[in-house]
Order: C-alpha cells, then structure tokens, then sequence
C-alpha cells in the first residue's frame, strides 16, 4: 500500500525513456540488457558464464552470472543512484532483471543457499541499508532458495575498492571476511550463490570464494546485475 501511494505522489520514470511506473522499462531494458556468456577470467565466450576449468586454476569462484555492462550510461546511473543517493527503491526494479538471468543460466538443487555480501557497520548506518542484502532476499524468495545474511561477516574496515589499484585491493581485502562459526558445518558441501550489484574486478570475489571453498563449498556461483 505504501509503495502504491508513493507511486500515485510521485511515479517512477524510466531512465532512459522517462516512461512512467518504472526505473527501467521494459523495452529499453531489452537494449541494455545483453551481457553475452563468457568467463570472467579470460573474457571468452563460455556457456552459462561458468570459469574454463583451466583458468580456474588460480581462481576460487566457478560461476560469474552478469546482467549488463557497467559501462551503459543507464546502467551506471541506476547502480550508482541506488547505493551513493539513498534511491532504494531502484534495487527492486534491478532483481527483477537479476533473476531472469540467474534463470537462464543456472541449474538450482535441493544444497542451493544464496548469501549476501556484508557491509561494514558505519557504511551501512551511513547508506540505511545494504543493496546485496535486499537482491539476495528479493530473489531467494521468488525461488524459494534458503538465505542466510549473517554467513559471512566482515572483520576488518576496508577503503574504497574503486579508488585502489590491483595490488592495493588485494591487500585492502586480504583476511577481511569470516564465515561465522555457526555455520560452518551448515555450508559443508553447499552451492553457494552471492548476489551482488556490480563486480569492477575480481579481487573481492576470489577472496570470499576461497574463504567458502576453505569451509567446504561445493561450488560458488556470483549473480551481479552489472560489470565492466
């Protein structure tokens, strides 16, 4: 009902089209939602975004699903509208993109469990809200997935990864999550999927993928809505 009201005050409009009811409509979504299936790792094409087995070799992650490209004007406004101007709202439109894709190109199971990335605690008093939190639970419920916010934690007090270079981001993010001791038996063995908003590079992915695979994971797979 809330949300109802807000839409007959004040109605969303399109991005792109200034179309109303929506941040992204349906017809432009179509132009700009068409990231082709490759691995992350080398950039060639694969089917379903999995990692070649060989260039897993010094990866930790399996499966990288992308939406869209961060370069898109509409895209990068959406993302960046959402987690630096306190539009919330913009993230319930992007999920539905979200798990079309993870539709597309992932085969859930019975020891499938959808995580989240956790925000440091100022951040998060700062922003009132974490945006792979609400993705995740957004779409843990339309497929009925378990999720658990609370499976990793993060222990150290981070800079800002876009402001870093390659070697910076990976000491910024060296040992700086945890899965909590509670469920570490709980994860043994698991299909873990990790939402997120947008991946720049694959540092804050390879970390959290080798602290799970540590814990016995099965196989990691990233859903993100955009990527460079």
């Amino acid at each position: 009902m809330l949300n109802l009201i807000k839409d007959i005050i004040a109605p969303k409009k399109c991005y792109s089209c200034k179309k109303e009811w929506s941040f992204l409509c349906t017809d432009c979504a179509s132009k700009v939602i068409k990231f082709e299936p490759i691995c992350y790792v080398c950039k060639r094409k694969n089917k379903n975004f999995f990692i070649h087995k060989k260039c897993r070799t010094w990866v930790y992650f399996d499966q990288i699903i992308i939406t869209s490209h961060y370069s898109n004007r509409i895209v990068s406004k959406l993302i960046k509208n959402a987690k630096f101007y306190w539009k919330k709202d913009i993230l319930y439109d992007i999920w539905s993109f979200l798990w079309k894709t993870l539709e597309d190109n992932y085969i859930f199971g019975k020891n499938d469990v959808m995580i989240s990335i956790p925000m440091n605690f100022l951040k998060k008093l700062w922003r009132w809200y974490n945006q792979s939190d609400i993705l995740a639970r957004c779409i843990s419920k339309k497929y009925n997935i378990f999720y658990k916010k609370n499976i990793l934690k993060k222990i150290k007090k981070t800079g800002q990864q876009s402001q870093l270079n390659k070697l910076q981001r990976q000491e910024n993010l060296k040992d700086c999550f945890a899965v909590n001791d509670k469920f570490v038996k709980f994860i043994k063995n698991k299909n873990i999927i990790i939402v997120d908003d947008v991946v720049s590079t694959w540092t804050t992915l390879n970390e959290v993928s080798k602290l799970l695979k540590k814990h016995g994971v099965n196989q990691v797979t990233w859903v993100c809505f955009a990527s460079d």
